[in-house]
């Protein structure tokens, strides 16, 4: 098994070869990515193609499982993702985004780390979002989890369902800012999450996320039907 570097700016890891869209997705494929404009040309519907899976950043390290026909199946160490492949988020990337690599802890965080980690999150307020997204260009929800805290050198799972399964429980009602809410579909299973913006005040809870509801990331007092989905809280670090 081989060891690669992204060499794009931004690569995308799709779920197949064939899953990038002609037209739409060219600005993504290609050693000189452009996801910025990539961005700007989807469409609503666009926004939310399944066939994108997350997105590996300038310099990010890889596993190369398999070679086929221009591309590679890895596994993207950086971002964990349990349920999918215990060493990181698995898919598919153009073998002309990456380049051979030989192979290569994250201590406890306080309150102060947290709270970095927020602000690195509040940087991208107004992005857009883009299921699958992680860059300043477009961004999912736990995009902006992981982005934020890996800015800080720490790494937290790419979904949000790993995410939940990642942290400890806080009671709700404890929760501080830079901590997590996590929300859940009708059979229970975590499709979203946010950071916890502010405490809790007067019965009203505020949460920084990439809302695809909105369409972008926002900081916004939890509205009736995000409450009702609210499944919990969590704490990175303990």
């Amino acid at each position: 098994m081989k060891i690669a570097t992204v060499t794009a700016p931004v690569a995308t890891l799709w779920s197949r070869p064939d899953a990038p869209r002609p037209g739409v997705d060219a600005a993504v494929l290609g050693p000189h990515s452009d996801p910025r404009s990539w961005v700007a040309g989807l469409d609503d519907e666009g926004r939310m193609y399944h066939g994108v899976l997350t997105q590996l950043l300038h310099g990010e390290q890889v596993l190369v499982e398999e070679v086929r026909g221009g591309w590679a199946r890895v596994v993207a160490t950086a971002q964990p993702a349990a349920k999918l492949d215990p060493r990181g988020y698995p898919g598919w990337l153009p073998l002309d985004q990456l380049s051979v690599r030989a192979e290569s802890g994250d201590g406890p965080l306080g309150e102060r780390d947290r709270v970095a980690a927020l602000a690195a999150a509040r940087s991208l307020l107004g992005v857009t979002y883009v299921w699958g997204g992680l860059t300043p260009y477009g961004i999912d929800c736990s995009g902006l989890v992981h982005l934020a805290f890996r800015q800080l050198g720490v790494t937290v799972p790419r979904d949000a369902s790993d995410q939940r399964s990642a942290v400890p429980d806080l009671a709700l009602g404890s929760e501080q800012p830079g901590d997590l809410y996590f929300f859940a579909d009708a059979s229970g299973h975590i499709d979203h999450v946010g950071f916890v913006a502010a405490a809790p005040r007067d019965g009203a809870r505020f949460v920084l996320h990439a809302c695809s509801v909105n369409g972008r990331v926002v900081l916004e007092e939890m509205p009736p039907a995000r409450t009702a989905a609210l499944a919990g809280a969590g704490r990175v670090g303990g």
